[in-house]
């Protein structure tokens, strides 16, 4: 009896890891202004399959795009839902985290068999990179979506006062995600 009972215990399927069902590459573009950084301007690349999952969902008239009513609707039904978690785009101003003000220029551009979100975050203040740090991390805490920044230079600066400026990017060691078995990216601006 006993045996048998160790036979159904160690048969229990253990905990299972989850994996992301979604997988974006995320691209952003710090602005400059007057030598400080105002907004972030966003991109995400969706994986195929998801892309595909968006398109059926939200184009209505069956063209295989998005026109600018269908964009609405899917800002509207989709990409609202993600203000709450900071559109999953956590940045710091020092060690003080940024509440985002709503999203602004949201649209959908597609990219071969892909849809790319783009959309601007500005900053509640402008922000001397010079005087003060400013990083940005971008994750979405239960792993269902993988966000990523694909490249070394996935984070590009550009406006005026951004000369003599970089973003690096690496491990956020200090903000590991489902349970400590992901560590998202850190891009960390740079002046000097």
């Amino acid at each position: 009896m006993r045996r048998l009972l160790i036979l159904l215990l160690l048969a229990l399927p253990g905990p299972a890891l989850a994996h992301p069902h979604v997988l974006v590459d995320v691209h952003a573009l710090v602005e400059f202004k007057d030598g400080k950084i105002v907004s972030l301007f966003m991109g995400w690349k969706f994986d195929a399959v998801f892309s595909a999952s968006l398109l059926k969902d939200f184009d209505k008239n069956g063209d295989n795009r998005l026109d600018a009513a269908e964009m609405a609707d899917l800002e509207r039904e989709a990409f609202r839902d993600t203000k709450p978690q900071a559109h999953f785009t956590y940045a710091r101003i020092g060690t003080d985290p940024v509440v985002w003000p709503d999203a602004t220029d949201f649209r959908v551009v597609a990219v071969k068999d892909t849809l790319m979100y783009a959309f601007r975050l500005p900053l509640p203040r402008p922000v001397d990179p010079r005087r003060e740090a400013f990083s940005v991390t971008t994750y979405e805490e239960t792993f269902y979506i993988d966000m990523d920044f694909p490249t070394d230079n996935a984070v590009t600066l550009t406006g005026e006062g951004s000369a003599g400026c970089k973003a690096t990017i690496a491990p956020d060691h200090g903000n590991t995600i489902f349970g400590g078995a992901v560590t998202p990216k850190r891009a960390t601006i740079i002046c000097g």
